[in-house]
């Protein structure tokens, strides 16, 4: 069951009152590839190509994102709105390269570890930080209809 937080962000992202989260959160629902039940999660989110991509920052500590290993049906709430897609791993390093550099735009608090900073200095990386980085980084893409 979802956190108190995870909740109340979740009713306001699918409310008129989404545009307040919506331009940095979305709801991520998809079905548990062993369980077969359905989940639902707030995700930060950065565009990527026709969709969006979610970096799961301190990945070894999460799991959800090991339901996209093969490619899954999920739904989303985007800018209040509902859509379906295909979410996947992203398998390529190039590709998980450019979308870190877009979260550390785009979310000035990311760390190297996805877990955000609040106080002190800001993680700027250089670009062979950059590509390390990227090497094991996690990122689900999906693709929206």
């Amino acid at each position: 069951m979802a956190g108190f937080g995870n909740r109340v962000a979740m009713t306001m992202l699918r409310s008129p009152l989404h545009r307040m989260l919506s331009g940095s959160l979305m709801v991520l629902t998809y079905e548990g590839r062993r369980s077969r039940r359905r989940y639902e999660l707030p995700l930060q989110y950065v565009r990527h190509g026709d969709g969006v991509a979610v970096w799961a920052g301190n990945a070894d500590a999460k799991t959800w994102w090991r339901n996209f290993a093969e490619p899954a049906a999920v739904e989303v709430v985007l800018g209040g709105r509902t859509r379906h897609g295909k979410a996947h791993l992203v398998d390529d390093v190039a590709t998980r390269r450019e979308l870190l550099a877009a979260y550390v735009e785009r979310y000035p608090a990311t760390t190297p570890g996805g877990r955000p900073r609040f106080f002190g200095a800001r993680w700027r990386p250089t670009p062979d930080e950059l590509t390390a980085a990227a090497a094991d980084a996690v990122f689900v893409a999906i693709d929206l209809e």
